[in-house]
């Protein structure tokens, strides 16, 4: 035998690895004679105060922005055009690089308006559609 090689036996006291948490894990211990130490959060979670405090919060904070929207001369106009073209939702969509639900949306005025979108139908269609109204920019005075 080497004489620098410890060859005694060591026993390690205590939990190896990670801690165990919970309430089981807790009472292991206890039987086995494990000191343990508990802390318990307060207020760590939302549980205590309940959704309304959140959604008070979240009411107070947001602010409601309005979506421009197709006016009914574009959507219209739109449609005749295509209609004119012998063309199909399908067909418009495949010529301008789009999906056909971009085209439908178009149509029925859900969508929100697009100008290089707008562009892609009229240059497709060959024909100037409506443009919706742009939105005026307040501006705001500096001397205040």
């Amino acid at each position: 035998m080497l004489p620098h090689q410890d060859w005694n036996k060591v026993q390690f006291t205590g939990p190896v690895g990670k801690a165990k948490k919970g309430e089981k894990a807790v009472q292991d211990a206890h039987r086995k004679g494990v000191e343990v130490e508990t802390v318990r959060k307060h207020g760590a979670t939302n549980a205590n105060r309940g959704p309304a405090v959140n959604m008070r919060k979240l009411a107070d904070e947001t602010d409601v922005i309005p979506v421009a929207e197709l006016p009914h001369e574009f959507r219209m106009a739109m449609q005749k055009a295509r209609v004119a073209a012998n063309l199909s939702q399908a067909d418009l969509a495949k010529r301008i690089n789009e999906k056909q639900s971009v085209v439908n949306d178009y149509e029925n005025g859900r969508a929100v308006p697009n100008p290089q979108v707008i562009v892609k139908i009229e240059r497709a269609l060959n024909c100037r559609l409506p443009r919706p109204p742009k939105e005026k920019k307040l501006k705001q005075n500096e001397d205040i």
